[in-house]
């Protein structure tokens, strides 16, 4: 009988757990999406765009997009081929944004100088792809935050296109 009520203890807090697990991704939609109707526009849109990397010191380091074109609204996801090669001709323009969540696209010294990730990361851990450096040509991804001056890109994705801007 204690058999058999332990194995029923741990059938129920199975279900419970399956349970848990199959009502999760309701959670994270509702929040994704937060709370908007099927169909409905997102809060903030993905957006993308070309421009020169520029670092900025100060109290606090910031990272900039200028000489950027107008951001275009595209569906979050990595690059294709063909947006990348197009990125590579497109002309530079005369829009500038601050670049947010960056700490990923830099290189490994400056991924662990950011913030408190050093406390969190070691060295040979570190995820850094190294491709916002400054006088860089880059293509961008992000959620585009324009409510407030200065417009800012929190990025997705980074794609360097050339090594300067020229």
């Amino acid at each position: 009988m204690r058999a058999f009520l332990g194995t029923l203890a741990r059938a129920v807090a199975g279900a419970g757990l399956l349970a848990a697990m199959f009502s999760l991704p309701t959670v994270v939609t509702a929040q994704r999406g937060r709370g908007a109707a099927a169909g409905e526009k997102p809060a903030v849109d993905v957006v993308q765009t070309v421009g020169c990397v520029e670092q900025r010191t100060g109290s606090l380091e910031t990272w900039w997009l200028q000489r950027a074109v107008e951001p275009r609204v595209v569906q979050p996801g990595v690059f294709s081929v063909g947006q990348v090669d197009t990125a590579r001709g497109a002309a530079l323009g005369s829009q500038s944004y601050q670049l947010v969540g960056v700490a990923d696209f830099l290189d490994v010294d400056g991924l662990l100088k950011s913030g408190r990730r050093s406390e969190f990361t070691a060295r040979q851990n570190a995820n850094a792809t190294g491709e916002l450096r400054p006088g860089r040509k880059v293509l961008v991804k992000g959620m585009f935050i324009a409510a407030s001056e200065p417009k800012r890109i929190n990025l997705l994705n980074v794609v360097g296109l050339a090594d300067s801007c020229g």
